[in-house]
């Protein structure tokens, strides 16, 4: 048996596939590309595929990870993944495939592009220059109680990068994804719209890459 982990895009109509779903259907694709998967042992067994940080519903990735182990280790990563990439639909496409070298637990970040287009993108900056310049961004925050919280999530809101495109307003921005401290993009963006007033016509949340904590790709 060969432990692999495999990154992988999942773009335009591919990003309203679900969690759930993208484990059925990546099920259905080894089958397809006719790669000798592994599977649990016991009374159950079952195909054991790993998503360590699965991507909202709407957001597209340029950077999803997927563990899983073959039971033929004569097939080269340059062969399965060929394989795989022919049997993908559109918006789904794997990009590398190696041995694992972090653990799970090593995940501390996620990079997101977020493209927000509005009727007035200068405007839609000036107002974003203010809303992130602010000493305190408090949200509610659901808990594991199913209860809400107040948080301030302007300390772990990193913003790299924000500029005017012809496209729209451009915004790079990390935040927490460990699995002690797990924050969505979308939280940041629901504050902003409530600080604006009025919410942009269009956005989209694009992650480009997960890193540890000391900034290195999760491998």
């Amino acid at each position: 048996m060969v432990k692999l982990r495999a990154r992988f895009e999942k773009k335009d109509r591919a990003k309203y596939i679900s969690h759930l779903d993208l484990y059925r259907f990546m099920q259905r694709t080894f089958k397809r590309a006719g790669i000798s998967v592994w599977y649990t042992e016991g009374f159950n067994p079952h195909l054991y595929i790993m998503f360590p940080l699965p991507l909202s519903l709407g957001f597209e990735s340029d950077c999803e990870i997927m563990d899983f182990n073959i039971t033929d280790d004569n097939l080269s990563p340059q062969y399965i993944v060929e394989k795989m990439n022919s049997v993908l639909p559109d918006g789904i496409k794997l990009t590398d495939l190696y041995e694992p070298v972090m653990k799970h637990t090593e995940i501390a970040y996620s990079v997101y592009d977020i493209l927000l287009i509005s009727d007035n993108n200068e405007f839609c900056k000036e107002k974003f220059d203010s809303f992130i310049s602010q000493d305190e961004i408090i949200i509610k925050k659901k808990t594991k109680k199913k209860t809400f919280k107040d948080v301030d999530i302007k300390p772990v809101s990193d913003v790299l990068a924000v500029s005017d495109t012809p496209q729209g307003l451009s915004i790079k921005l990390k935040m927490p994804s460990g699995s002690a401290v797990n924050y969505n993009p979308s939280l940041l963006l629901d504050a902003f719209y409530a600080y604006t007033g009025a919410e942009p016509e269009f956005a989209r949340i694009n992650r480009t890459n997960i890193i540890t904590e000391n900034g290195d790709d999760f491998r």
